[in-house]
C-alpha cells in the first residue's frame, strides 16, 4: 500500500489532488477496510471535507483511482522482470534512433541471459526477443544482410514453443485424467515426435527434455517413466522458478497418490521423499504460510510410514509455519494423530476434546481417529455409540461425495464387526470366530475405496491368532 501511495503521489502519473486525498485515506485504512471505513459517506467526507455529498463525483475519482492502481501493477510486474524491461527499453531506443546506446544494451540483455540459472519456457521466449532485436540491429542499423541473426531467432522461438506446447499437453493429461474429456491439440504429435526423434538434442534443456518426461508418464502405465522424470527434474530443478517448480512437484505427487490409491504402496516412501523435498525448498508455503492441510497430508504419510521420531518433530517445528487462526487445532489434531500410532490412546482422547470441528474434514478424520482410539483401548460400549451416531450424521450429510461416504461407512461399519468378534474371544467356539472373521475378511477384500483399510486388515491378523 506504501508503494501505492507513492506512486499515486507522483506527478509523473497522477496531477488529481481528488485521487491523491483518497489514496490517503484508504492508506489509514489499510489492511482492515472495515464496514463503518469504508461507508461512501464517511469517504466522501475524508475526499471533500465541509462539501455536500455527491455520489457521481465520488464514482468519478474511484474510477481515476482504479486506473491508477491498473498502472501501478503493471509497473510492478515490469519492475521485477528485468528482460522485459530490457525488451521495452531497446524498442524505446530503436524509437528515437539511439544506436549507440542500444548496442551496449543489447549487448548486455543478451549477456544477461546466456548467464541465467532458470531456464523456463519463458527465458527462451526471451531469448527469441532478444534475437530478434540482434537480427534487426544487423540488418537494418550495421546492413549486414545475412542468415545468421534470422537462424539463432528460428532455434529460440522452437525451443519456447516445444518448452511451451509440451508443458501444456502435461497439464492437459493431467486435467483429462480428472474429469474424462478429450482435448484436441493439432499439432501436439508433430512436437513430440520432435523430441522424441532427437533425445540428445533437447536432452539439456530442462524446459522441453523434463516435460517430454512427464508427459511420458502421465501417458503410458510404465513406473519407469515416473522415476526417469523425477531425476530430470533432480537435476535440473535449479533452471524452473519457484512457483513452477512447485507446479511440478505437484505432478509427481499426484501419480503417487493415484498409485497409492490403487494399493501400490511403494509410492507411499515416494510421496514422502516429494514433501520432504518441498519441505527443504520451501515450496509449499503460501505468503509464508504451510497450509494446514499440507501439514496434516505429511503427518499421515509418515505416520503410515512409521516415522514416527520425524513426524514429532516435523508436528512441532512447523506448528509456527501455520497461520495463526488455524494453528492450534491443526497442531492438536496431528499431535492426536501421532500419538495413536505411538500407543499413547489416553492423549489421544485428551486432544480430540480440545480439536474444532468447524471444518468438515476435521469432524471426519478425528471421529475416524476416535474410532479406532475406542478400539485399541477396547472401549466398545463407546465404540458402538460413536458407529450408531456417525451412521445417522452420514445418512443426513448430503453435501459428502458418493466414495468418501462408502469409505467412511465401510469402515465404521466393519470396525464395529471387528470388535463384536473380538469381545465373543473365550465365549464363542474357535470354529464360529473363525468363521465370522472370515466372512469378514471377505468383504473387506470385496469392497473398494475403504478408509484405513490396512489398519482394520491388521486389527483382524490379530483376532486370528486366538482362532
Amino acid at each position: 500500500m506504501t508503494r501505492f501511495r507513492e506512486f499515486v503521489h507522483s506527478p509523473y502519473f497522477n496531477k488529481h489532488r481528488d485521487v491523491r486525498a483518497l489514496t490517503q485515506y484508504l492508506d489509514s485504512c489499510y489492511p482492515e477496510f472495515s464496514a463503518f471505513q469504508c461507508d461512501r459517506y464517511r469517504v466522501y467526507k475524508k475526499v471533500f471535507p465541509r462539501k455536500a455529498h455527491d455520489q457521481g463525483k465520488l464514482a468519478v475519482v474511484f474510477t481515476y483511482t482504479y486506473r491508477l492502481a491498473e498502472q501501478f501493477l503493471a509497473q510492478e510486474m515490469l519492475r521485477s522482470g528485468e528482460a522485459e524491461t530490457n525488451h521495452l527499453l531497446l524498442r524505446g531506443m530503436r524509437q528515437v534512433k539511439a544506436f549507440e546506446l542500444y548496442q551496449k544494451v543489447l549487448d548486455r540483455s543478451g549477456a544477461q541471459l546466456e548467464n541465467a540459472g532458470e531456464q523456463s519456457s519463458t527465458h527462451w521466449w526471451h531469448r527469441y526477443q532478444m534475437a530478434s532485436e540482434r537480427d534487426y540491429f544487423l540488418n537494418h542499423i550495421i546492413a549486414k544482410r545475412d542468415l545468421s541473426g534470422l537462424n539463432v531467432m528460428e532455434e529460440q522461438l522452437d525451443r519456447f514453443y516445444l518448452a511451451e506446447k509440451l508443458k501444456n499437453a502435461v497439464e492437459a493429461q493431467v486435467r483429462r485424467n480428472m474429469v474424462k474429456v478429450e482435448t484436441e491439440s493439432r499439432m501436439l504429435d508433430s512436437a513430440v515426435r520432435e523430441v522424441a526423434e532427437n533425445l540428445e538434442v533437447y536432452r539439456n534443456i530442462p524446459a522441453i527434455y523434463l516435460y517430454y518426461k512427464l508427459f511420458e508418464m502421465l501417458r503410458e502405465k510404465d513406473h519407469r517413466h515416473y522415476y526417469e522424470a523425477l531425476q530430470e527434474l533432480k537435476s535440473g530443478e535449479s533452471c524452473f522458478p519457484p512457483p513452477e517448480r512447485a507446479s511440478l512437484y505437484n505432478y509427481f505427487q499426484n501419480y503417487c497418490i493415484r498409485e497409492i490409491n490403487q494399493n501400490n504402496l511403494e509410492f507411499l516412501q515416494e510421496l514422502f521423499r516429494l514433501y520432504q523435498s518441498q519441505l527443504e525448498q520451501e515450496l509449499l508455503l503460501e505468503e509464508g504460510y504451510l497450509s494446514e492441510w499440507h501439514y496434516k497430508n505429511i503427518v499421515t504419510v509418515g505416520l503410515r510410514l512409521e516415522e514416527l521420531d520425524w513426524v514429532h518433530e516435523f508436528i512441532r517445528t512447523y506448528r509456527d509455519r501455520l497461520r495463526p487462526e488455524v494453528a492450534d487445532n491443526a497442531y492438536r489434531f496431528n499431535l492426536a494423530a501421532y500419538y495413536h500410532e505411538a500407543k499413547v490412546y489416553g492423549k489421544v482422547l485428551d486432544l480430540l476434546i480440545k480439536v474444532e470441528y468447524r471444518d468438515p474434514r476435521y469432524n471426519l478424520g478425528a471421529k475416524a481417529l476416535l474410532l479406532r482410539t475406542y478400539y485399541e483401548l477396547e472401549e466398545d460400549e463407546a465404540l458402538y455409540s460413536l458407529v450408531d451416531s456417525f451412521l445417522q450424521y452420514l445418512q443426513r450429510n448430503q453435501k459428502m461425495s458418493d466414495a468418501r461416504r462408502e469409505g467412511f461407512y465401510h469402515l465404521f461399519r466393519m470396525t464395529r464387526r471387528a470388535a463384536h468378534i473380538r469381545s465373543r474371544l473365550g465365549y464363542d467356539k474357535k470354529e464360529k470366530t473363525a468363521k465370522d472373521l472370515d466372512r469378514l475378511k471377505r468383504e473387506l477384500e470385496t469392497t473398494g475405496g475403504i478408509l484405513n483399510q490396512s489398519w482394520l486388515e491388521a486389527k483382524m491378523d490379530e483376532i486370528a491368532k486366538y482362532c
